[in-house]
């Protein structure tokens, strides 16, 4: 019930936030084929990211967008968007960014392994074309959990 009331609390906050004001928010400009291009180039060439290519398994990449919510200088949330979901400017209405201040940025997503064994999601900022982050996730088990060794 506490976390319910939070999490509309929160909402609320964000809501005021986005509308409020002279005008309302910044949209947020789709990229341009060249940016995309520009920025998939810009991750694979990170030292953090390049490492975890370096094998020979087959990898996909991918332009979205993620946010990340900020408490003074202290990230506490973030989320992957797919592209199309702020295809419009403007932030989707149906999630939660915890936080006063929400950043968004484009994100390369990075598939590694077929099927993916890690996803690699690199924010990218778009004034500076420079990442500003890397954040590693092991993907999901493919095989499914193991039987015991003496089970026949």
């Amino acid at each position: 019930m506490k976390q319910a009331l939070w999490l509309i609390a929160v909402l609320l906050f964000i809501t005021t936030l986005l509308y409020g004001g002279c005008g309302g928010p910044k949209a947020i400009q789709p990229l341009t084929d060249d940016e995309e291009k520009t920025m998939i180039d810009i991750a694979l060439a990170h030292p953090d990211v390049s490492k975890w290519l370096d094998t020979e398994d087959p990898y996909s990449t991918e332009v979205g967008w993620s946010a990340v919510g900020w408490n003074d200088s202290e990230a506490t949330g973030w989320a992957y968007l797919e592209y199309e979901e702020i295809a419009d400017g403007k932030l989707p209405t149906d999630r939660v960014f915890p936080s006063d201040k929400v950043t968004i940025n484009p994100d390369v997503h990075i598939r590694v392994g077929e099927p993916a064994r890690l996803h690699l999601h690199i924010a990218i900022d778009r004034e500076k074309m420079e990442v500003v982050a890397v954040q590693l996730m092991p993907g999901r088990p493919s095989a499914g959990p193991e039987p015991p060794e003496n089970a026949e």
